[in-house]
C-alpha cells in the first residue's frame, strides 16, 4: 500500500473543500442579520439590504467572462482570483457586522460591507468549485463527504463563537464572530491555494465572448416556471429562518434559548441535507408537497405564538419545533433546487449551474430581507410581536406560488448536454 499517496489524497480532498467553511458565514447572515440590522443601521439599511443580494445578478456573468477571457499562464485560470476574492471578502464581512447604533454611517457600513462580501464570497466559491470539479471530478449534485464535513464545521464554529461571545461581550458579539469567521476563511483559502496550485496545468487559452453572449449563457433559455418555483420555495424558507432568531429575541427567550434555536437549525439542517444528498436523485411533486407542508406548519406554530404574545421560556419549545420542521424542509428544497437547475435550460455547464444556484440563493435572501424590513418597520410602529405574522404570511404566499408554478416531475439523467457537469466548464 502506498501510504504516502494515501495521505496525499486525503490532504488534497480536504484542501479542495476548504471553501465549504464559508457556509458558516452564510448561516450567520441568515440567522442573525435580521436582529442585528434591526438594532444597528436603522430603517434605511433594512430596505436597501436586498439590493446587496440582487447586484450579483448583473455582475457575476461579467466576472465569469473576465476569469475566462485573459491569459493565465502564470497562475492558472482560477488560482489568482480564488485567494484574492477570499482576502477581499473577509474584511468586508467584518465591516458589515461593525455597526454600532443607528445612523447613516452605520447603515453604510452594513450595506456596502454586505454588498462587497456577497460578491467576493461568490467569486471565491465559484473558483474553488471549478478547481474541485477538475481535480476531484465532482458536480454540483455529487456526494462529496469531505465538503459536507467542512461545511458543517463552518456552521458549528459560527454557532459556538456566537454562543461564547454572547456570554463574554454581548455588545460586540457580532463583530467578534465576524473576525473569527473571516480570519479562518482567509487561512483556509490560502491552504486551498497552496494544496491545489500545482494540481492543474496553467491554461493559456482565451475564451472570447461578448457581454451579450455571456449573459445569454446564464439566463438565456431558462424555464421560467421551473426556476421561479425553485426560487420561491427557497425564499419561503429563507423568510422564516431569517425571522426565527429575531422572533426569539423579541419574545425574550433568553440567551440560551436563542443559542438553542440557532443550534437546532444548524444541526437538523446538516443531518437532513446529508440524507437528501444520498437518497433524493430526482425532482418530484412529492418533494414539493413536503416543501409547502414544511413551510405552512412552522408558520402556523409561530403565528400562534405571536398571536398569544407570551414571553419567556414557555415559547421556546414551540420555536424549536418550528425550527426542526423548517430545517428538514429547507434541506429538501435545496436538494430539489440543485436537481432542477441541471435541467432548467439547455446546454448548461457545471460552472453556470453553480453560479446560477448561488444567484438563486441570493435572490431568496433578498426576498427574505424584504420580508424582514416589513416586519421590522411594522414592529417599530406597532410595538407588538404580531408584526411577525406579516413575515410568516409572506412565506406562506411564496410557498403557495412556488407550488402553483411546479412543473411536471422529471428524472435527472446524464444527457449529452449535462456531461460537462462533471468536468467543469468544458475546458
Amino acid at each position: 500500500m502506498d501510504i504516502k499517496g494515501k495521505y496525499e489524497s486525503k490532504v488534497q480532498k480536504i484542501g479542495l473543500s476548504c471553501d465549504a467553511f464559508s457556509t458558516g458565514c452564510v448561516v450567520l447572515c441568515l440567522l442573525f442579520l435580521e436582529p442585528y440590522v434591526a438594532s444597528n443601521g436603522g430603517t434605511l439599511v433594512t430596505w436597501f439590504l436586498p439590493l446587496a443580494c440582487i447586484v450579483p445578478f448583473a455582475l457575476m456573468p461579467l466576472v465569469y467572462m473576465g476569469i475566462h477571457k485573459y491569459d493565465t499562464l502564470l497562475f492558472g485560470r482560477y488560482h489568482f482570483v480564488m485567494p484574492l476574492s477570499a482576502f477581499i471578502a473577509a474584511p468586508f464581512f467584518v465591516m458589515a457586522w461593525s455597526a454600532r447604533g443607528v445612523g447613516p454611517s452605520q447603515s453604510c457600513l452594513v450595506f456596502f460591507g454586505m454588498l462587497i462580501f456577497v460578491m467576493a464570497i461568490m467569486i471565491y466559491r465559484y473558483c474553488a468549485f471549478s478547481v474541485r470539479a477538475r481535480l476531484g471530478g465532482v458536480s454540483i449534485v455529487d456526494k462529496y463527504p469531505v465538503y459536507e464535513i467542512v461545511s458543517a464545521v463552518g456552521c458549528v464554529v459560527a454557532a459556538v463563537a456566537f454562543a461564547l461571545f454572547l456570554r463574554y461581550d454581548p455588545d460586540a458579539v457580532y463583530v467578534n464572530v465576524a473576525y473569527v469567521m473571516g480570519g479562518v476563511t482567509v487561512v483556509l483559502a490560502l491552504v486551498q491555494y497552496l494544496i491545489t496550485f500545482y494540481g492543474i496545468p496553467r491554461l493559456g487559452g482565451r475564451r472570447v465572448e461578448s457581454v451579450k453572449s455571456v449573459f445569454n449563457s446564464f439566463f438565456g433559455g431558462l424555464d421560467v416556471k421551473t426556476y421561479l418555483s425553485a426560487l420561491f420555495f427557497e425564499a419561503a424558507f429563507a423568510v422564516v429562518v431569517g425571522l426565527l432568531v429575531y422572533f426569539g429575541f423579541v419574545l425574550e427567550i433568553g440567551l440560551s434559548g436563542v443559542i438553542a434555536v440557532a443550534a437546532t437549525v444548524i444541526a437538523v439542517y446538516g443531518v437532513a441535507a446529508y440524507f437528501c444528498a444520498r437518497y433524493i436523485t430526482r425532482r418530484s411533486m412529492k418533494l414539493s408537497i413536503i416543501n409547502i407542508v414544511c413551510v405552512i406548519l412552522p408558520c402556523g406554530i409561530l403565528t400562534l405564538l405571536a398571536a398569544l404574545d407570551k414571553r419567556g421560556d414557555g415559547v421556546l419549545a414551540g420555536i424549536i419545533i418550528a425550527a426542526i420542521i423548517l430545517s428538514v424542509g429547507g434541506a429538501v428544497a435545496v436538494r430539489q433546487t440543485k436537481l432542477r437547475l441541471l435541467t432548467v435550460k439547455p446546454r448548461v455547464t457545471s460552472g453556470s449551474v453553480f453560479i446560477l444556484f448561488d444567484l438563486t440563493m441570493c435572490a431568496a435572501a433578498a426576498l427574505a430581507f424584504v420580508a424582514g424590513a416589513i416586519v421590522a418597520n411594522v414592529l417599530q410602529w406597532s410595538q407588538s410581536v404580531t408584526a411577525f405574522i406579516y413575515g410568516f404570511a409572506i412565506a406562506i404566499v411564496l410557498a403557495a406560488v412556488a407550488m402553483i408554478l411546479c412543473s411536471r416531475p422529471q428524472r435527472v439523467e446524464p444527457s449529452a448536454d449535462e456531461v460537462a457537469i462533471g468536468t467543469g466548464d468544458g475546458e
